[in-house]
């Protein structure tokens, strides 16, 4: 018996395939990006849209005042994409990434932080960034290993957050590409397994095709 997969992959038009292979084959492993407490919708929406076209696949949300919601104008579907994480604080979150090889940078103005261009950019790397007026919480900088700014040449301090987080991805995911290469993307089984939870998500058709395919097998049971 064929496989939700395959029936929507039989369906789905050559270019289509094309399209999601030529996306998935650019997903970074060795970036990720944790945003902490956001409490606009706008302006998470519009991070996890720079996430999704910066080819970041991981996005961290700590959300302790249980505030996340997503901009549907904003997000145009993005969100469907990526593999979201969620956490009620940021040590947990800490840990995971921690125990996946990943070091910690915070988005915060203090003497010890380095410009972003010097953050490291070959080995795997999660980017703090926090609320839109608190900034990064002391917790968590007490977790980070460390500490970036973005230089800035006009009289402003800081950029909105949504500003900040598409700088960030794009100076440092740049860079790992052209340091790293093939080592900064999904080996070829992430990639896989990614693109089998990807096919159900790029038709519209998924959905009846998968509650007819349960039937039948009710039936045949």
């Amino acid at each position: 018996m064929e496989t939700l997969k395959d029936i929507l992959t039989g369906m789905m038009t050559p270019r289509r395939m094309e399209r999601l292979i030529a996306v998935l084959e650019g997903r970074l492993k060795t970036l990720r990006l944790v945003v902490e407490n956001l409490h606009d919708p706008h302006n998470m929406s519009a991070v996890v849209r720079s996430c999704e076209a910066f080819g970041v696949q991981h996005l961290h949300v700590v959300d302790s005042k249980g505030e996340f919601k997503l901009s549907r104008g904003i997000r145009k579907g993005s969100h469907k994409w990526l593999d979201i994480h969620y956490y009620d604080s940021f040590a947990p979150c800490a840990e995971e990434l921690r125990e996946a090889g990943f070091d910690l940078y915070a988005a915060l103005l203090t003497d010890d932080a380095v410009a972003l261009e010097e953050v490291p950019s070959t080995r795997p790397v999660a980017l703090v960034l926090g609320n839109e007026h608190a900034g990064v919480s002391e917790e968590a900088q007490r977790l980070c290993d460390g500490a970036y700014t973005i230089p800035m040449y006009g009289f402003v301090q800081s950029f909105n957050i949504s500003v900040a987080a598409a700088i960030s991805l794009y100076s440092l995911g740049t860079r790992m590409r052209s340091e790293l290469g093939e080592g900064a993307l999904l080996t070829p089984s992430e990639g896989s397994a990614l693109l089998e939870r990807w096919i159900p998500k790029a038709s519209p058709h998924a959905k009846k095709i998968a509650e007819i395919l349960a039937r039948g097998k009710i039936r045949a049971e």
